[in-house]
């Protein structure tokens, strides 16, 4: 009898990295580089004896980007064509996956669904992400606190993955500088196919005075795991791009969760001192 066997991402990067680990004839990779096993394929250098290695393995430990892939003819080498099938395999998991149900009881946040009926519809059209049903926003409205002084949202957006791996560290960091500045806070909310401007319905609905919303960005092949996060002072329906101010790039090698959570926290007292947001706001 034939039987069905699943791997999980975990297992499979962990094969291709064992392929690659083969393939790789040139060396160790620089010193200085990041020693977690999901980043070594990327940062090791498959160009076969470099004038400079030296200044190969500078570039390759200052950024994720990728450095040093060669080429096999007019085709990239097994090794390069592996790892960028197992990003590109990493960032389709981020977009079409969902948060898991574990996280968002976890995090105790209040779940509610955008106007998108299901993630194709999400995908298709972005305003629809941006809206509630009338009887969502009916329930968010009977559930969530009102006139709080700052309220927090989360959305899957475009990355699950950000979500599941940064929120848990940014949201006690950010709670707790806000009690600090002795900032009221709402009803912390999780939308599911959320768009940035669902943040302009929510503050509608509850009458917050500054709303942070944490959300995860499109991935790329650097990353599947960057998370934003979008404030606005006494934001509305319909107002402009240039309102929100955003701090971006939250992740493990970008602004790291906990110093990024504080950071907002600080923001968000600024905000309310100077009444204001966005462009108008000198941080």
């Amino acid at each position: 009898m034939n039987q069905t066997v699943s791997y999980s991402e975990a297992d499979i990067r962990a094969l291709v990295n064992q392929i690659l680990g083969n393939l790789d004839a040139t060396g160790p990779a620089a010193p200085s580089a990041p020693a977690r096993a999901d980043d070594a394929p990327r940062r090791a250098l498959a160009v076969p004896n470099p004038a400079n290695r030296a200044a190969y393995d500078e570039m390759i430990a200052s950024t994720p980007a990728r450095i040093g892939a060669w080429r096999a003819g007019t085709r990239p080498t097994v090794a390069s064509l592996l790892r960028f099938r197992a990003d590109h395999a990493g960032a389709m998991d981020a977009v079409f996956s969902d948060v898991s149900d574990e996280t968002l009881s976890r995090l105790g946040l209040f779940c509610v669904q955008s106007a998108a009926t299901d993630r194709a519809a999400f995908l298709m059209d972005p305003n629809i992400g941006a809206a509630f049903n009338p009887e969502t926003a009916r329930q968010l409205s009977d559930h969530c606190t009102h006139g709080a002084q700052v309220q927090i949202i989360v959305a899957d957006g475009l990355s699950s993955a950000a979500v599941e791996g940064n929120v848990a560290d940014v949201l006690p960091a950010l709670t707790q500088g806000l009690k600090r500045y002795n900032l009221s806070v709402g009803t912390p909310v999780f939308v599911k196919f959320g768009r940035v401007r669902i943040m302009d319905e929510v503050t509608a609905l509850v009458g917050s005075e500054v709303t942070i919303l944490l959300v995860g960005e499109r991935p790329g092949l650097v990353t599947n795991e960057s998370l934003s996060c979008y404030m606005t002072y006494k934001g509305h329906p319909g107002m402009a791009e240039s309102a929100r101010t955003v701090v971006s790039n939250i992740y493990r090698d970008g602004t790291a969760p906990v110093e990024a959570g504080a950071y907002i926290a600080e923001i968000a007292q600024k905000m309310i001192d100077t009444k204001t947001s966005g462009m108008d706001l000198k941080l």
